[in-house]
């Protein structure tokens, strides 16, 4: 019998690749089919979801909640009636029931699910190993990436939902005086670009608030006449720019998008999701992108 492992989507991009760096590892080691489900809110558009930016290789995937058989038994249960259901605020409120840790005593349902939230242990020194973009995804990175000058350090200015202080600015801007700028808050590019006008901004999608670009849901995004496709693209080029930038600085230390951006460089990942995905084989109804061998199914 198949045994399956879902990966919720949810916050920021940075939280969703730790919740995904381990379900990849998990899904290897205990031989189960990957689903991603990023249908949120946050991430998702009409067409759009994991599976138009990423392609998955060398382990068995799903591209829907619909390919898993019915009736199977789940853990956490409080999936059982609703493993496609997509994560939103309420997955907040819930922890206690969408609690993900098989190793803490022995669980053997066919199914499992990583609710998106709580505690992850990613590790991006292999995640990059079975993470690509898409062709289409690709193209439209690419040119992005090839404008950032190379003379210049990067700049990270986190607002939004973040509190920074006069000293954390004045750090910032003595480290880099003129710099490339990536950010989610449209008042402190402004800021920036009038303090330092040769400077150039990066992120072309910034919308006014105190909510992170990135969250905004693709119905609140028309009225800036963006789409989440847009949005989602310039997340993916930043990150990348931020992950390879051979000067970079953030304006809020705390910054997971920061702090995982940079490690995922040192880590290899940006030259890894840029290179061609394998031709797609099928394992039992799985599409499988592989360059090795096609791992025999196996009970946990």
């Amino acid at each position: 019998m198949n045994r399956y492992l879902v990966s919720k989507g949810w916050e920021g991009f940075s939280d969703r690749l730790q919740c995904l760096s381990q379900c990849v590892n998990m899904a290897l080691r205990y031989n189960r089919i990957l689903y991603v489900d990023w249908e949120d809110r946050i991430w998702s558009h009409g067409d759009g979801s994991f599976y138009r930016y990423f392609n998955l290789v060398d382990l068995p995937y799903l591209t829907s909640a619909e390919q898993i058989p019915r009736g199977l038994e789940v853990f956490p249960p409080f999936w059982t009636r609703g493993l496609g259901l997509p994560a939103d605020e309420w997955i907040h409120k819930l922890k206690n029931q969408l609690v993900f840790d098989p190793q803490e005593g022995k669980h053997f349902e066919p199914v499992w699910v990583h609710p998106g939230v709580g505690f992850r242990a990613y590790d991006f020194g292999q995640l990059p190993k079975h993470l690509r973009l898409t062709a289409e995804t690709t193209v439209q990175i690419k040119p992005m990436l090839e404008k950032v000058p190379n003379d210049l350090p990067v700049v990270h200015l986190r607002g939004t939902d973040r509190p920074m202080s006069e000293e954390q600015w004045e750090a910032v801007r003595q480290a880099a005086p003129t710099a490339c700028v990536i950010s989610d808050d449209a008042a402190l590019a402004r800021r920036w670009l009038n303090e330092s006008p040769n400077s150039v901004l990066l992120s072309d999608t910034l919308v006014e608030g105190n909510v992170a670009s990135h969250k905004t849901d693709a119905k609140s995004l028309q009225r800036y006449g963006l789409s989440k496709h847009q949005m989602n693209i310039r997340l993916l080029a930043d990150f990348m720019i931020l992950a390879v930038a051979k000067e970079a600085h953030t304006l809020i230390e705390q910054s997971v998008f920061f702090k995982m951006a940079r490690l995922f460089g040192a880590c290899g990942g940006v030259e890894a999701l840029l290179q061609e995905s394998p031709p797609e084989r099928y394992i039992q109804g799985a599409q499988f992108r592989s360059w090795g061998t096609i791992p025999s199914p196996s009970s946990v």
